[in-house]
């Protein structure tokens, strides 16, 4: 059986507690909606948060168009703890092959810039929280 670890599950982890050398960005300073990437902004918005989700998607797929207004809550509801980021596979190729992007959407969790796990396809919006 699988299990799917969500935000309330990563934030009970130590790995998700304040790392006193690199102090998160300020409350004000994180986004409350979801940020459009592309190749030039990607690694600076990934490295500047402590937790940060990255959907990668498509235009044309019908999942994830699904799982937008489910992101766009979760954006909301986790201001100041998570950055949540967009990547449209199509027009940023590189970054979905840099990650091994096989099926979307795909939801990659990272920390600082590291890859700590990913979630292919919609699920609950409870897998995510």
């Amino acid at each position: 059986m699988v299990t799917f670890m969500g935000l309330k599950e990563l934030f009970k982890l130590k790995k998700w507690e304040p790392n006193l050398s690199r102090p998160p960005p300020k409350k004000s300073d994180w986004p409350d909606h979801i940020i459009s990437l592309n190749n030039k902004k990607f690694d600076k918005f990934i490295e500047k948060y402590p937790l940060i989700l990255v959907d990668f998607w498509a235009s044309w797929c019908g999942p994830c168009k699904t799982l937008t207004p489910k992101f766009r809550k979760l954006s909301k509801e986790y201001k100041g703890k998570v950055a949540f980021g967009k990547v449209n596979v199509d027009s940023e190729r590189e970054l979905a092959k840099r990650f091994h992007v096989l099926g979307i959407p795909n939801v990659i969790f990272f920390s600082y810039g590291e890859k700590v796990k990913n979630i292919t396809g919609v699920r609950n919006i409870t897998d995510y929280e």
